[in-house]
């Protein structure tokens, strides 16, 4: 009798602790759901499911409106309808080595790799493309024209700076600039004779604005600084939209009908490159805010 009812209630715990591990299996299971719907893509805020951060979606690189709009047009010109093109590695002769900046790799541009834009300039305008820039092709593909690019110089300059602090308090302010020139080439493949060139100079702005404080409270010295400042990108903005431009540049010097057409939607930025000042004070306030 002792022994059944021994036996009964083993019977009992073993049924009831099995039980209890179900539920805490269902429990888990219901914790990390493995639902992978394409709206869904987790997060640290999402308690029911895999704490996995999310990241930024890419985005579209693309010129400037304008330039773009004059890419589009030339291909509707149709006068690079059948010609291809060769474009090899954008060289840096800036001489310039950035190692203090955050994020810095040794150099301020891009080395070779902004030959990209020049591919996808002339694909939007209508010409095919080789390009050469991971080697040269295993076969040889006709081509008329080759187009090259070169970042010729990087200077950098501080327009104005202050620093005003009465009783030890006051503003603090700070504008400079950087002006990137560079060259689009356009050559014919045979005989490497050039046929055409656009010079492109980029303005570059920096501006920092802050105040710096400094009171003694009792015995102890207060200090503080606080700052706000504005950079354009020089790798992208001051990169992307010049080396398009410069390619429209060329391709309309060399074919007059994409020019009679084209041209107007850029000209007064061409202008403005073919007889910027080098006064850095006009470098500093020269109206970019045509290229967007």
């Amino acid at each position: 009798m002792h022994a059944t009812t021994h036996l009964g209630a083993s019977r009992t715990t073993v049924t009831a602790s099995l039980l209890a591990l179900a539920l805490t299996l269902g429990g888990c299971a219901q914790g990390f759901s493995w639902n992978t719907s394409d709206t869904d893509l987790g997060g640290p805020d999402r308690k029911s499911r895999l704490p996995v951060t999310k990241a930024a979606m890419p985005s579209s690189v693309q010129p400037y409106p304008r330039i773009e709009s004059t890419l589009q047009c030339i291909r509707r010109t149709g006068v690079l309808r059948g010609k291809t093109f060769v474009v090899g590695p954008f060289a840096d002769s800036t001489g310039k080595i950035n190692a203090v900046a955050p994020g810095a790799t040794g150099n301020f541009v891009p080395q070779g790799g902004s030959a990209s834009y020049v591919t996808d300039a002339l694909t939007k305008a209508g010409a095919q493309v080789v390009s050469t820039y991971f080697g040269t092709p295993t076969r040889a593909v006709p081509a008329q024209y080759a187009i090259n690019g070169i970042f010729n110089s990087l200077d950098f300059g501080t327009l104005a700076q202050a620093d005003v602090r009465v009783a030890g308090a006051g503003p603090a302010f700070e504008l400079g600039w950087a002006q990137l020139s560079l060259s689009i080439q356009l050559d014919e493949v045979a005989t490497r004779v050039n046929r055409q060139m656009s010079m492109i100079q980029r303005p570059v702005r920096y501006t920092q604005l802050g105040a710096t404080s400094g009171t003694v409270i009792g015995a102890t010295l207060l200090t503080g600084t606080a700052s706000l400042q504005n950079q354009e990108r020089l790798q992208l903005e001051a990169l992307n939209g010049p080396i398009a431009l410069g390619v429209a540049d060329v391709i309309m010097k060399e074919f007059p009908r994409a020019q009679r057409e084209c041209l107007g939607k850029i000209e007064d930025l061409l202008i403005k490159n073919d007889t910027i000042a080098d006064d850095p004070q006009y470098l500093a306030t020269l109206a970019i805010g045509g290229l967007y």
